[in-house]
């Protein structure tokens, strides 16, 4: 019962460090001069989130970034409809969490325990889509020059698993509607990078400012949405 208890104490100690690290690191910004150049001096990406994770959405082309040379319509269950889209949405995450675990509802204790330290791979999930007509509590748009939107996709594509010819290898019979697909992927997830790291470590390479480290989607939304009222203010 001694063991029981001071491992339970442990836990709960672990747990608070968490996220008291995870709150101190959400309000701290890096880049925080960062400013958004005019939509036709630069590329607009969007930052999203289903509420848990969050993604990337791109042009599919722009800037001298092709995604087709990655990501291709012919991957989804519905190519040709797949194709009329002019944007690609792009996360990161665990493998087996992101393959197996299409709703909440099918989240597996041993799913989340193996994402939780890392022991599963890890996959880039891609879906053809439109651009949101307007900002949103889910979605912002962030424009970037076109150099620090090729640092941005650079470090996606550094995230992708490329064959012995340069190709990136999709993940077959693996979908959540008829318009996305899986492509494998490097790194491993885990508690201190997770998808959202991968999201703000995108975005800082880029130069956009974000939280000092967030494993959470809002500190991403908080820390744009902090320069848009500095702005607003004419305060820095």
């Amino acid at each position: 019962m001694q063991w029981a208890a001071r491992a339970l104490a442990v836990l709960l100690c672990s747990l608070l460090a968490y996220a008291l690290a995870a709150l101190v690191a959400a309000v701290l910004p890096v880049n925080r001069n960062w400013q958004a150049v005019a939509p036709d001096h630069g590329v607009t990406v969007w930052l999203t989130t289903n509420g848990v994770h969050t993604a990337l959405l791109m042009p599919r082309n722009a800037a001298g970034v092709d995604w087709a040379r990655y990501f291709s319509p012919a991957d989804t269950r519905a190519p040709a409809a797949s194709d009329r889209y002019e944007m690609v949405e792009v996360g990161w995450g665990d493998r087996e969490f992101f393959l197996n675990t299409p709703e909440w509802k099918d989240l597996r204790a041993s799913t989340a325990f193996h994402a939780l330290v890392g022991l599963d791979g890890t996959v880039l999930h891609v879906e053809f889509t439109t651009a949101p007509r307007s900002a949103s509590e889910d979605a912002l748009p962030v424009t970037i020059s076109h150099a620090a939107y090729g640092r941005l996709a650079a470090h996606v594509m550094q995230s992708l698993r490329l064959d012995a010819s340069g190709n990136s290898t999709s993940v077959p019979a693996h979908h959540y509607n008829d318009h996305d697909a899986f492509y494998e992927s490097h790194g491993s997830y885990s508690v201190f990078l997770t998808c959202n790291q991968w999201t703000r470590n995108a975005l800082d390479v880029a130069g956009v400012r974000v939280p000092a480290w967030t494993p959470f989607d809002r500190p991403l939304f908080w820390q744009l949405r902090g320069r848009e009222a500095s702005r607003a203010s004419g305060t820095d």
